[in-house]
């Protein structure tokens, strides 16, 4: 009798489709690829790459605190000074150089450290691309007629003799002529001053420096664009003796990103060698006959095939793409070969019938339960993170799931036929490779005998010894007291796993960006740009002397901790001039626009906004950064949108570090709603496969315990809980319902229809049967599938990128957790807790009465 349920019906259905590719393969071998080549000729035809430039807003969420202010301070507060308005982070084009003194106490200061800043700063000025373009024709500059706006500093190394010209200018953080105030807390870094020779605005003569930081503002252009790439393409072979040059540029990052993706090209050929000779070796046998390399072939070409098919489909929809993208054909193919694996392991289990058309269907439908859980569990855990806040995990989940679908779409057509051949031409006899030779006929009856495989062999003495190792209660409760130790090892690391995404970790490892901002956290962290607080003032009355009195308290107990300090606001020196004098509207309005008129505060004109009557709509605060580092954002933000939200004024502050503290606290929200998210649908998934109340809390149990190993094992090798790390834990949700499913579904049907009353022994001895049973029928393909998918990005290992890593450190954890669940932890707590009454019918296809017993009890079971 059928049972029905979910398993059932997957299992019909597969018994239907795999009868017509079966009866009539040809159309199934020639379609799939026929439409593969049809996808690429029209992408190539119309080929466009639909990248964003946009590096850092692709790593946050698409809506955030941060952000939406962010948006309103570009909407109230248009940027119109680069060096004041740092907050137009994303359309700014920039290049600077960091030059260090290497010696232990070098001083750049020195005579010959200023020799060197004048030379470094002479050769990217003499930089010039064939178009005549270089930092002059280039520089942004307020009004045509004026010079480069650059620092002083620049000018003064143009000097004959920068040596004197620069001791004019050694104050820090600032330098102050009457109302002009010269900005070095960006220029010069690893800062001693002078002790007890601080002015009344902090500011004291530097005694050494040991680095200095040259800034180029450009303007943003396509010859600008050139220049850049000329800079970034001559300064790495620029040497200075005694020194460390350092660069960046405003399109550094997003370039060294893609360097991520070019760092995997070289790789994928070699990759795909390995695993074609792997899975050959794999499915071949010293029988001759029984051999089938060509599956093992055809099981990567239909992957890569799958691969190639849904990438193109994207592209021609100009739908996103990242460099991280480049990582998904090598964890697509890994796994696209753990079916075939289960597809041939159950055709080897099929005794030899007068109808093998009907047996290999047999076969199949003994399978296609697994099959489609297989794809279905890791399709939606990747479609799962295709819904996310974040554009970079989005796009990397989508790419894997359309590749996924793919794959299944071609493994039950095309895969399917082309087995359906390779297991005609064995039961024909013919060689497995040159295949129109006949071999030595077999005496053998059945298609598997012990020690007739070598492979299944070394499987079922695994499998044995594990059983005998487990089978005693004993050895039960070491296990036990093993996976307790696993699992508070795995929390205590997970509860320490660092937060918040590190720009550095980014770019490779040997890049120059991460070099540089490495650097720059050493030998700049004491000032850093400028952050900003926008009071909305649409219902304050800027003509009452107490409300701008407030307004400048405000200002100061926003910079009145260690992690800001005041750097600029209009309403201090306006209030210096007219010592809280009441005005009438228009008086205040007369008053304002006069002391706005004159230098040196025409620079406050863009912090305050009118409306069209005339009326203050918002006005802008500035700080200094102090502290800079990540361990320092997280504070600075708490402390600054505290006092904001503790005043009487609406507004908010923000500072270009909010965006990253803001997305630590996005992405652990993200990663808590994709797991749970992912898991309850995995869980939902299996329940329809497997519909038994305890056998679906052991699955729900053992995927959220490989899943806590995951996350420990990752932060015990020093990942960080960022969005590359969101990925892969999503990514191992799905993964590790692979091995823990397939034992569980196998351990409950292998279970025989029992009487109600039948004594207690015959129930322990059919239950020690089919513990064993399971194990003996699982052990090979979950060994063989976990050491397919490690291969798979084993040699991706070399890569040295954190990026690639990161996924090939998840990929080895998921297998190895994997391994463990499915093969010991699993099975010992299914054969512990799992009622004697809790077993399902596996689906039977239909078939003739004397092939009603098609499957060969493989171990006198």
């Amino acid at each position: 009798m059928k049972s029905l349920n979910f398993q059932s019906v997957v299992s019909q259905f597969f018994e239907y489709e795999s009868t017509v590719v079966v009866r009539w393969p040809l159309p199934f071998i020639i379609i799939p690829p026929l439409l593969t080549v049809s996808i690429v000729t029209l992408t190539v035809t119309n080929f466009h790459l639909n990248v964003t430039n946009d590096t850092l807003q692709v790593f946050l969420p698409d809506d955030m605190r941060s952000l939406r202010d962010l948006k309103e301070l570009i909407h109230l507060f248009p940027p119109r000074d680069t060096q004041r308005d740092t907050y137009s982070i994303f359309g700014t084009k920039f290049v600077y150089t960091v030059i260090e003194d290497e010696q232990p106490e070098g001083n750049i200061l020195s005579s010959s450290g200023i020799q060197r800043m004048a030379r470094l700063h002479k050769f990217v000025m003499g930089l010039e691309t064939r178009q005549g373009d270089n930092v002059a024709t280039n520089c942004l500059r307020n009004r045509d007629d004026e010079a480069c706006t650059m620092h002083p500093i620049a000018f003064a190394l143009e000097d004959s003799t920068p040596e004197f010209a620069i001791q004019f200018l050694l104050r820090y953080p600032n330098l102050k002529f009457g109302d002009f105030v010269v900005d070095n807390a960006m220029v010069f870094g690893g800062v001693e001053v002078v002790p007890k020779s601080q002015d009344i605005e902090g500011n004291s003569p530097i005694r050494s420096s040991k680095a200095v930081r040259m800034t180029y503002i450009l303007e943003a252009s396509e010859s600008t664009e050139r220049w850049i790439d000329l800079f970034l393409t001559t300064i790495p072979r620029y040497k200075e003796s005694n020194s460390t040059v350092l660069w960046s540029s405003s399109k550094s990052l997003a370039k060294e990103m893609e360097r991520n993706g070019e760092l995997l090209i070289p790789w994928m050929p070699w990759t795909s060698l390995v695993l074609v000779v792997f899975c050959m070796f794999a499915c071949s046998s010293f029988h001759v006959v029984k051999s089938q390399p060509f599956i093992g072939f055809f099981a990567m070409f239909n992957a890569t095939m799958a691969t190639i098919a849904s990438t193109s489909l994207l592209i021609y929809i100009q739908y996103p793409f990242l460099p991280l993208v480049f990582i998904m054909p090598f964890l697509v193919v890994s796994i696209g070969t753990d079916n075939m694996f289960l597809m041939l392991k159950s055709w080897r289990m099929t005794k030899k019938s007068a109808n093998e058309e009907r047996r290999y269907i047999c076969a199949l439908t003994e399978s296609a339960a697994s099959l489609f859980l297989t794809s279905l569990t890791d399709g939606l855990s990747f479609a799962i993170g295709s819904i996310s806040d974040f554009h970079a995990v989005r796009v990397f989940c989508t790419y894997c799931a359309m590749a996924i679908l793919f794959m299944f779409l071609f493994q039950v057509t095309f895969f399917n036929a082309v087995m359906s051949l390779c297991c005609r031409r064995e039961v024909a006899g013919k060689h497995p490779v040159f295949c129109c030779y006949d071999t030595v006929p077999s005496n053998e009856t059945k298609i598997l005998k012990p020690n007739s495989d070598t492979h299944s062999d070394i499987a079922s003495i695994v499998a044995k010894y594990l059983y005998r190792i487990l089978n005693p209660w004993p050895s039960r409760i070491v296990v036990f007291c093993v996976f307790l130790l696993y699992l508070f090892t795995s929390i205590h690391y997970a509860i320490g796993l660092p937060l918040g995404l590190d720009l550095k970790l980014l770019a490779p490892d040997d890049s120059y960006v991460s070099r540089e901002l490495e650097a720059q956290e050493k030998l700049f962290a004491d000032y850093g740009g400028f952050c900003f607080a926008l009071v909305r003032s649409e219902n304050i009355s800027f003509r009452d002397p107490m409300i701008r009195r407030d307004l400048i308290k405000l200002y100061h107990d926003l910079g009145g901790s260690e992690y800001a300090s005041p750097a600029e606001f209009w309403l201090e020196p306006f209030e210096k001039k007219h010592r809280g004098r009441k005005y009438s509207e228009s008086n205040f309005s007369d008053e304002l626009h006069t002391f706005l008129a004159k230098e040196p505060n025409l620079k406050f004109r863009n912090d305050i906004r009118f409306t069209m009557t005339g009326r203050i709509e918002a006005i802008k605060m500035m700080f200094r950064v102090r502290k800079l580092g990540k361990d320092n954002d997280s504070p600075r933000a708490e402390y600054m949108r505290r006092i904001m939200e503790t005043s009487q004024f609406s507004g908010f502050v923000y500072d270009t570090s909010f965006l990253l503290v803001d997305q630590q606290m996005t992405t652990v929200y993200n990663v808590i709603i994709d797991v749970v998210s992912a898991i309850l649908t995995m869980l939902s998934i299996c329940v329809l496969m497997v519909p038994r109340p305890v056998s679906a809390m052991c699955i729900a149990f053992a995927i959220l315990s490989v899943n806590i190993g995951v996350i420990g094992a990752l932060a015990a090798t020093n990942t960080r809980l960022d969005i590359i790390s969101m990925i892969t834990i999503v990514m191992s949700v799905g993964f590790s319902v692979d091995y823990v499913t397939h034992t569980t579904f196998h351990f409950v049907i292998q279970r025989d229809n029992r009487l109600e009353v039948v004594c207690y022994l015959y129930h322990s001895l059919k239950k020690l049967i089919n513990f064993k049973k399971c194990l003996l029928v699982m052990t090979e393909p979950i060994l063989q599938s976990a050491l397919s998918t490690a291969i798979g990005v084993s040699l991706l290992s070399f890569v040295h990128s954190y990026i690639v890593r990161t996924f090939v450190n998840t990929v080895f954890f998921v297998v190895g957790l994997g391994i463990l669940h499915g093969l010991i932890f699993l099975p010992v707590l299914l054969d512990t807790i799992v009622p004697h009454s809790e077993y399902m019918i596996a689906y039977e296809p239909h078939q003739e009465e004397e092939e009603n017993n098609h499957y060969e009890d493989l171990y006198g079971l």
